[in-house]
């Protein structure tokens, strides 16, 4: 089960509630193998989603506690994703008003796009970015080793780090974002060490085979497209020494290839930008795959997005992936290893977008209130 934004935690503390020990444990008890949890905060942000988990202090680790206990106590596993929003924030949230704390990026580059409906006039992501220092990239890499060390407190078998989105990591990855010219920009071997950075300080909390990360390298959401002879080079580079360092996994994601597929309305234009179109069929599925799945290597290889059950099978069963991960089809199939098991249909979403992030009456609404097959 892939992490998934549910907007669904105690504000301003930003910890989770009972229903989300009965939303994961749910899951886990039908048989999803492996469940990331849901993007957490590692410092204050302007998100989008004011309902979002923190894991910052250990009062929001010992809220943790129960829910992984609880989807221990029924055979699941479950890890941690540290997330940092990068530019794609606004200055004007709450928490940043609050604190004082910057919208933090490698550049002073702003994104388009971003809908915060909680903003007179429902603003997009904001201009005011502060390019990070030396010491601001240090002191972030900081944040993501204390943040998993408490996930580490709270039970948490290991850890996905995100790394597309158009979020922090992403955000040094791509030149559309990153534009410094220091140790951290210019060159792919330069763009990719704040992520190596990352791996390596999280390494010294969770052993390296406990870690994921999740790349998309066609990601076109909050204005991060690059053209494919970008993406070629800096994935190839990126998904090798992540290979080389024996990570647990690196989960491959789709997202992006279709030109014309549709994005909800937190996101950019469904099109990418001119001259960074893709080849036509093209799935990096085809290019990277091999680059993680060969003879002798000790790093799996998972999919994302879009996949139906159908196709997950093969993938599996011609050993070209070793993991598949589903997302939305989990929210309304809390039993969906069982209807897979059994040859049942997926339940289909009938009840519209507001089922991801709300509105919603109460917490469990959309959320805990979805029917089993049988």
């Amino acid at each position: 089960m892939g992490s998934m934004t549910r907007n669904r935690n105690t504000y301003p503390s930003n910890t989770p509630t009972p229903s989300a020990t009965q939303y994961y444990t749910s899951r886990a008890r039908d048989g999803a193998g492996l469940i990331v949890a849901e993007g957490t905060f590692i410092c204050p942000t302007g998100s989008e989603w004011l309902h979002c988990p923190m894991m910052t202090s250990p009062l929001h680790a010992q809220a943790w506690a129960p829910i992984v206990s609880s989807v221990h106590s029924v055979g699941g596993t479950i890890y941690f994703q540290p997330w940092h929003e990068g530019r794609a924030q606004n200055d004007l949230a709450p928490a940043l008003k609050e604190t004082g704390y910057p919208v933090l990026a490698p550049s002073a580059v702003p994104a388009k796009a971003g809908k915060y409906r909680f903003l007179a006039g429902s603003p997009g992501h904001t201009a005011n970015i502060t390019a990070m220092s030396s010491a601001q990239i240090l002191e972030t890499v900081g944040q993501y080793r204390d943040s998993c060390s408490l996930a580490r407190d709270a039970g948490f078998d290991g850890v996905e780090i995100i790394a597309q989105g158009g979020y922090l990591v992403h955000n040094f990855l791509s030149t559309r974002s990153n534009i410094r010219t220091d140790a951290y920009g210019g060159s792919v071997a330069n763009r990719c060490a704040f992520l190596l950075e990352v791996v390596e300080a999280i390494a010294t909390v969770y052993p390296v085979s406990h870690i994921g990360v999740k790349i998309a390298p066609c990601d076109n959401v909050a204005d991060i497209a690059c053209s494919y002879a970008e993406l070629s080079e800096t994935y190839a580079y990126l998904v090798r020494e992540l290979v080389r360092r024996k990570i647990g996994f690196v989960n491959l994601s789709r997202r992006g290839c279709e030109s014309g597929e549709a994005n909800d309305d937190f996101s950019d234009a469904t099109r990418r930008p001119e001259g960074m179109e893709l080849p036509r069929g093209y799935d990096p599925l085809e290019e990277f795959g091999p680059l993680v799945k060969f003879e002798g290597s000790e790093t799996k290889l998972m999919v994302n997005y879009g996949y139906t059950v159908e196709e997950a099978e093969a993938l599996v069963q011609r050993g070209r992936v070793d993991l598949v991960s589903f997302g939305r089809p989990f929210i309304c199939n809390p039993d969906l290893v069982e209807r897979v098991r059994n040859r049942i249909p997926l339940a289909s979403n009938d009840r519209g977008g507001s089922v991801n992030y709300g509105p919603y009456k109460s917490v469990d609404e959309n959320y805990n209130d979805w029917p089993m097959a049988t």
